[in-house]
């Protein structure tokens, strides 16, 4: 990578600071130096980086790259959710109804929570429906409940489904057992073709019908049995046999295991396969390669792949320039958490962060 992206950050740009700090923080063209990192961080929310706020809180919230403190979480959590960053907002809404780190307030729990649901974010409007039908925060309102419902059933997917059916069905997080609500979250998934949902959508209906329920326990184990479940633990476990001989210079094994891994649809071996390919590492070099599987991988949720497409467009290498399609795949890098995105949207466009969250890509990390 240049040298714009830090010269811009040393002038004061907010968001060349906070792809400096996430550089450091992932080593991403530089040495790991988390010191550093929180330091980038600090100054992008200085310069008024909302992303850099949030990410702030994480990292006192994890104690990531730096001691939890509950201090410094809720500080920079508060500046998040007030500069408009929706994931930021649900959490506060969470901290507000939990209690333990500011005084319990439901009404500024509601507040929070509507706040983070009228940006779209799935889980924000689940939870506003579920505080309008348990009256937490506001009357108890029944239509409101519903149409929070069904905008999360356009917004959300099966993933997201099972977790709420999964909550209902174990009174988890708070949400009160009802196991005719997490029926009614599971088949959504199930009708989507999510394989969880269908087994815990059957599972219900045979509770309801008088069987003996499932623990939470041994719903796991089952789901650890599922064809999905395997072949993502097969799909895990070559990946990480492929870095550790990567790790060690066997190239041949490497290479193997991340083939392996692609196969079964691991966007992290896909992309690193392209590098393979690209660099000719224990195979010939092979450009077109590279960039077909550097395509792959970054339709299958590669950040690194997206970023890498983006910078491909943006200089027209290998391929026709097309700014609109680099702006489209950093788009997608920004919402993954490839935080030097947003300084290459920031290139052109005012507010990046907006751009990202009106894009419709749902944010990740």
């Amino acid at each position: 990578m240049d040298d714009t992206i830090f010269n811009d950050a040393k002038l004061g740009n907010a968001y060349a600071g906070l792809g400096v700090a996430y550089m450091y923080q992932y080593g991403k063209d530089v040495d790991p130096d988390p010191a550093l990192a929180l330091d980038w961080y600090m100054r992008s929310a200085e310069e008024g980086c909302s992303r850099a706020k949030w990410e702030l809180a994480k990292i006192f919230r994890d104690g990531s790259i730096a001691d939890q403190s509950d201090e410094y979480f809720l500080y920079y959590l508060s500046k998040a959710a007030e500069a408009g960053v929706p994931e930021a907002r649900l959490e506060y809404a969470l901290v507000q109804m939990e209690g333990s780190l500011v005084p319990k307030n439901d009404l500024k729990a509601f507040n929070w929570m509507h706040a983070a649901a009228e940006q779209r974010l799935p889980m924000a409007q689940f939870l506003i429906g579920y505080m309008f039908g348990q009256g937490i925060g506001t009357k108890v309102d029944k239509v409101e409940e519903e149409i929070w419902y069904s905008k999360v059933g356009v917004n959300g997917n099966a993933e997201l489904f099972y977790w709420i059916g999964r909550n209902y069905e174990f009174g988890l997080y708070g949400v009160k057992v009802d196991l005719f609500e997490a029926g009614r979250w599971y088949k959504i998934g199930a009708d989507m073709g999510h394989e969880k949902c269908l087994i815990c959508w059957q599972s219900v209906l045979a509770s309801l019908d008088g069987a003996k329920h499932d623990t939470l326990r041994d719903r796991e184990n089952r789901l650890s049995q599922t064809d999905v479940q395997v072949e993502q633990t097969l799909r895990d476990s070559a990946l990480t046999l492929a870095d550790h001989c990567l790790d060690v210079e066997d190239y041949e094994g490497a290479f193997k295991n991340y083939q392996r891994a692609a196969d079964l649809g691991n966007p992290v071996a896909q992309f690193t396969l392209a590098l393979m390919y690209h660099d000719g590492i224990y195979v010939k070099r092979n450009d077109r390669m590279a960039l077909d599987l550097m395509s792959r991988a970054s339709l299958a949720g590669s950040e690194d792949a997206q970023f890498m497409m983006g910078t491909l467009y943006e200089r027209g290498k290998g391929m026709k320039k097309d700014i609109e399609e680099a702006i489209k795949y950093y788009t997608m890098a920004a919402a993954n958490g490839y935080l030097v995105a947003y300084y290459r949207l920031g290139l052109y466009m005012e507010h990046p962060e907006i751009h990202v969250r009106n894009s419709g890509n749902t944010i990740i990390r």
